[in-house]
């Protein structure tokens, strides 16, 4: 007997799911989490709600429960379908594949900025996610001597990591008095950053540089 949130997640990846008693499901998982998906990026990722997609499909908020049986179930489908399948990993040696990688990825994440609020609290279940480190797993792993699955999973963090500072930074500006409050009590810091170091991207890059170079060096 298989409960609504392993078989929404058995039918993305193409498994067999045996069949449930009563009518046929109208929708598909994907098609119920693209809906939400759209939601979440005309709202925010907090002001989605069972309710609201049923609504959006419209369907009543029973009928979801035929796919899934809480939210957290229904992130999962989205973030899934939101971060979509990657495109082929290109690059001339492996460190510009790196960079592509991130790059993409990135920029699934800049199209749908909600996907920086959703935390993993378990490994991942959907088959997009997999998808992902497989790509820049297989576009690094004839590289002698490379842990690519390792770099693969530190590239991830990092990806997340600024897409979630560039979500927070968005629209956000500090009070006017800090800038004066930090070069008087912490001068050499102030002076330090006065380089514009508040583009996040940038900064991401910066970083997969040092572990790029890290990499080589170890």
């Amino acid at each position: 007997m298989h409960n609504q949130e392993d078989r929404a997640l058995r039918q993305l990846w193409g498994l067999e799911v045996p069949a449930t008693r009563g009518p046929r499901a109208r929708w598909t998982p994907s098609q119920l989490a693209s809906a939400a998906v759209d939601l979440a990026d005309e709202v925010g990722l907090d002001g989605v709600s069972l309710g609201r997609v049923a609504e959006h499909l419209g369907m009543t908020t029973t009928a979801v429960y035929r796919y899934v049986d809480s939210k957290a179930n229904l992130v999962e489908l989205m973030f899934d379908a939101a971060v979509g399948e990657p495109p082929a990993i290109t690059g001339d040696d492996w460190q510009q594949r790196c960079r592509s990688w991130v790059s993409l990825l990135g920029d699934r994440f800049a199209e749908h900025p909600w996907l920086s609020e959703v935390r993993p609290t378990r490994m991942p279940t959907q088959p997009n996610a997999y998808a992902w480190i497989d790509a820049l797993f297989c576009a690094v792993a004839d590289q002698e001597g490379l842990d690519a699955l390792r770099l693969a999973l530190l590239l991830d963090s990092l990806v997340r990591a600024y897409a979630s500072l560039e979500s927070g930074l968005r629209g956000a500006a500090p009070a006017s008095w800090l800038g004066d409050a930090v070069a008087t009590r912490f001068p050499r810091l102030a002076a330090a950053s006065a380089q514009d170091v508040s583009d996040p991207r940038l900064e991401r890059d910066f970083a997969v540089e040092a572990v790029l170079r890290g990499v080589v060096q170890s």
